[in-house]
């Protein structure tokens, strides 16, 4: 049976345009994917750009930037002319920003004007000579003209922005340890590892640990390892492990 809609006298002309008409609708992704700013092929973004009135556009920001930039589109226009709306669009483009207005304690009690201080790690322009260039303050100063409110007047500052992390483990275990280890080992090289990890908290123990391995010159299948925390505790725990390597 024929998928046409076209009646039986249809002409040739009209049959080929209803092939092209069909063909166009067959489309590999769903309509929502072509919607959605995190779904959407990167080769069809800026249409998504323009059907969602992005204000500011660059083709060497990188994809994740113009991702980010199309999904905060709406909220930007919803709150623009705020100061809600300036650091959102240039947190979009992955810039910390610190934004003081005349009125506040450390502004510059001029009305009608505000200083913004937007702090940089990365330079997404089509330079490649520092983080701080004439095109990133440009890019940042065009941000900023089109979402703040159009009565204020502003400074811009750039500074660098560096992150760090730092991890700290601490662990107040009063306790006593004895611990024998006699190894009588050559040089062998372990297969695998197999770790165990125990976690003891406000208990009262005394751990012993003997630990025996006997080595034979070949390589071990295996390697086991023993790691326990403890936290305010008292503890005494006795275990005895022995590795025997065969090749």
């Amino acid at each position: 049976m024929s998928s046409s809609l076209l009646p039986p006298n249809a002409s040739t002309l009209e049959r080929d345009i209803e092939q092209v008409i069909a063909s166009s609708l067959d489309l590999p992704l769903s309509i929502a994917d072509l919607w959605d700013p995190f779904r959407c092929p990167l080769s069809l973004l800026p249409w998504l750009a323009w059907a969602y009135s992005v204000d500011q556009w660059e083709d060497s920001w990188p994809e994740s930037v113009k991702r980010q930039v199309v999904n905060d589109a709406f909220d930007i226009h919803r709150h623009k002319g705020t100061p809600y709306a300036v650091q959102r669009a240039l947190n979009s483009l992955g810039i910390k920003t610190n934004i003081l207005e005349w009125w506040e304690s450390a502004g510059s009690n001029v009305r009608g004007t505000m200083k913004v201080l937007a702090l940089v790690n990365d330079n997404i322009t089509d330079e490649n000579e520092g983080l701080i260039t004439a095109k990133m303050l440009a890019m940042v100063t065009e941000a900023i003209r089109t979402s703040k409110r159009g009565s204020i007047h502003f400074d811009v500052e750039l500074g660098i922005s560096f992150e760090e992390s730092l991890s700290i483990a601490a662990g107040i275990s009063p306790s006593v340890g004895i611990s024998d280890i006699d190894a009588d080992s050559n040089g062998v090289r372990p297969d695998g590892v197999i770790a165990l990890a125990g976690i003891f908290g406000i208990e009262h123990r005394i751990d012993c640990i003997d630990t025996n391995y006997q080595l034979s010159p070949v390589l071990p299948d295996e390697l086991l390892f023993t790691h326990k925390l403890a936290a305010v505790s008292h503890q005494l725990i006795i275990s005895e492990h022995e590795l025997t390597g065969v090749v």
